[in-house]
This record gives structure tokens, C-alpha cells and sequence, in this order.
């Protein structure tokens, strides 16, 4: 396969961007609240000769598989500079310095190669037709579609590998997000992916979450939009540009309150920023003595199984590590005071914290 191309570093980067680091190893970045000296990211992938991707003449091995196990492993697998106390987030993370960035990979202009190259096996041909179709029914603009996992620095197999995209821009995202049911009644080669038809990804989770429900999971995974054409299921992503970043890092530090995750009920108020990571919801609870008296306002979630699936007027269980809210000393968070958030998808609390839905609004 040919080698991949790579792009100059952006100022700001966005979810789900692809970075190798100057030893080869590679990074998705984490979340739209980003450090403007360090990238928050996850190790994916590390060179190995056993691997099983290959970009280039280079074999990679996969490290992350989405649980704490491999999220921990990546942190031992890279030099210690590249861990961080962050004061906002008030833990330990993994945080790449800029000066460390051997490649970036643009899933933007890696679209465009693929679109004026022509694609160059199934894969890339899913892309570039997934792309068509967004942009022709909806009328977002290829500049705001890009592909990103493996197929970003040509790394996929067509046996093995599947199909990530990302559309960027809060407007455009959510044109996608309200817009699935025009793209599947206008184009016969799409389809929703079916509650029925994610049997193993519901058992999975299920494990993962014993103290949830099947039922309550199910009950929410209907709300789950999930594209498929020519019978390829695609994950879409929708990202905010750096400049549309509800929470800059650093206005906000966060403080855990007790180590073991509690469960507050919650009737959610605003889901504008509830499909993209982390996802924010915005609501009230009543104050009780599990939170100390306090009212909890806000939900953050990096668990991105609960990512877009809250919308106003749902009165929803959420169990999660409650923390308080200081804005920084100029008062620049997002609210002026101290507030008190619960987080979903902490390392520490992985298969204990999760959100059911307990009445839906509609």
C-alpha cells in the first residue's frame, strides 16, 4: 500500500484527528477540550513487525480496543513526558507535547485525495460514496466531511478494517444528526442500522455494564442513528471546530468528591453539545445527601456509548464520580460560579458508570 501522506500540525487540533509520534507510534486525539501546548489523545497503534496493519513498510500492532485495560497500557507504552497531572480534568492523562508530533494526518484532505485520486479499493470506495451522499443530500460541503481511523494514514485492510468519518462544524453536524431519515428516504442504497441488528454490540455492553439493564440499554440504543450503505455500516462522527469548543481547557478545573461513583436523577434541559466528545448535558437534580446537598447542573460524558442519545425533557439515572466546577480565577468557564457536574467514563470508574433513561420525553 502506498505510503501514507501527512500533513502540517495545526494550531488547534479536533477529535478524532490521527497523529504518529516522532518514534511512530499513534495517537487519536481525545475530545473537543483540548490543551493548546499538549494533544489529549489515546495510543492506538505501535510499530511491531508481528502487527497486523501495515502502512507503508512499516507493520503496526493495535493497542486500544475502547476499555481501561488497553487505555492503561497505552500509558505505560510512552515516554513519561508524555503523562500530565491536567489541572482541569484533576487526573492523570495522556497528553502528547507538540514537539513530539512526528505526522498529522487531515481526514479532510485525505477525503479529497481519495475523491480526485479515485479510491483505491472497497474501502475507500464506502468512503468517498458516503461522502457523496452526505453532500448531495444534505448540503454539507466535502470541505466539512473527512475519513479518519486507519483508511487517514493508509494503514486499513479491506478484510479486516472498517469505515470512520467525521463531519465537522456544530451546524453541519447537526444538519447530519436531524438529517438521516432524509438521506435514507432519498437514496435506495441506505439504510438505518436496526435495534435488532445490534445483537452482539448490546451483549457486549451489557457485560461491560452489568449493573444496567439490557432493557434500559436497548431502550436508548433506539435512538442510536448508525448509517449503512451498500450494506456497510459507516460511524460518523460529528466534531466541533476548535473555535465552536463549548469549554476551553483550562477555564474550568474539575474536583472529584469521593472516589466511588453515585447515582443522581437528572431532568435534562439542553443537548446541543450531547452528540459530539465529551457530550454535555445540561439540566438540574435535586439536592441529596448522596451529593451533599448539592444540585448537580451538568453531565460530561467520554463514555461514548451514552454520546447523542439525551435530548431535552428526559428525566433520566445517571451514575457517575460527582465533581465541582471552579471556573479559572478570571471567571471565564462556562458558568461565573462553582457548579457540580457528574462525569461518565472516568479510568477509574470504567463498567460502573453509565445513564438510564427512566422516563423519555417523548
Amino acid at each position: 500500500m502506498a505510503k501514507a501522506i501527512h500533513n502540517p500540525l495545526p494550531r488547534q487540533v479536533r477529535d478524532r484527528d490521527v497523529i504518529h509520534d516522532i518514534d511512530g507510534r499513534v495517537f487519536v486525539t481525545l475530545g473537543h477540550i483540548q490543551p493548546q501546548d499538549r494533544i489529549l489523545s489515546f495510543l492506538k497503534y505501535i510499530p511491531d513487525p508481528q502487527g497486523d496493519w501495515c502502512s507503508g513498510k512499516t507493520k503496526y500492532k493495535r493497542v486500544f480496543w475502547g476499555d481501561v485495560d488497553s487505555v492503561a497500557l497505552g500509558m505505560s507504552l510512552v515516554p513519561p513526558s508524555y503523562l500530565i497531572d491536567d489541572l482541569h480534568f484533576g487526573t492523570r492523562l495522556l497528553e502528547l507535547p507538540r514537539q513530539a508530533v512526528g505526522k498529522y494526518f487531515s481526514p479532510e484532505l485525505r477525503l479529497e485525495e481519495i475523491m480526485q485520486e479515485g479510491p483505491s479499493d472497497e474501502l475507500e470506495a464506502g468512503a468517498k460514496h458516503l461522502a457523496e451522499v452526505i453532500h448531495d443530500t444534505l448540503g454539507i460541503p466535502y470541505e466539512r466531511i473527512g475519513v479518519t481511523g486507519s483508511i487517514s494514514w493508509k494503514a486499513h485492510n479491506p478484510g479486516r478494517s472498517d469505515i470512520n468519518m467525521n463531519v465537522y462544524g456544530f451546524k453541519e453536524s447537526w444538519l447530519l444528526q436531524e438529517g438521516y431519515d432524509e438521506i435514507v428516504e432519498q437514496n435506495i442504497c441506505t439504510h438505518l442500522k436496526e435495534v435488532t441488528d445490534r445483537g452482539s454490540v448490546v451483549s457486549r455492553l451489557a457485560e461491560r455494564l452489568p449493573d444496567l439493564p439490557s432493557t434500559s440499554l436497548e431502550q436508548m440504543l433506539r435512538r442510536r442513528r448508525e448509517l449503512c450503505v451498500d450494506e456497510r455500516c459507516i460511524g460518523v462522527m460529528p466534531v466541533l471546530l476548535p473555535t465552536q469548543a463549548p469549554i476551553q481547557h483550562g477555564r474550568e478545573h474539575y474536583a472529584s468528591i469521593g472516589e466511588a461513583p453515585l447515582t443522581v436523577n437528572m431532568e435534562i434541559e439542553d443537548a446541543k453539545y450531547g452528540i459530539f466528545m465529551p457530550a454535555i448535558y445540561e439540566g438540574t437534580s435535586k439536592p441529596t445527601k448522596a451529593t451533599q446537598g448539592v444540585m448537580v447542573t451538568r453531565i460530561m460524558v467520554y463514555d461514548g456509548t451514552f454520546r447523542g442519545l439525551l435530548q431535552p425533557g428526559d428525566r433520566v439515572e445517571v451514575t457517575g464520580v460527582l465533581q465541582k466546577v471552579r471556573p479559572d480565577s478570571k471567571g471565564h468557564g462556562r458558568t461565573k460560579e462553582e457548579s457540580y457536574q457528574i462525569m461518565v467514563g472516568t479510568k477509574n470508574g470504567f463498567g460502573s458508570e453509565f445513564i438510564r433513561l427512566v422516563e423519555p420525553s417523548v
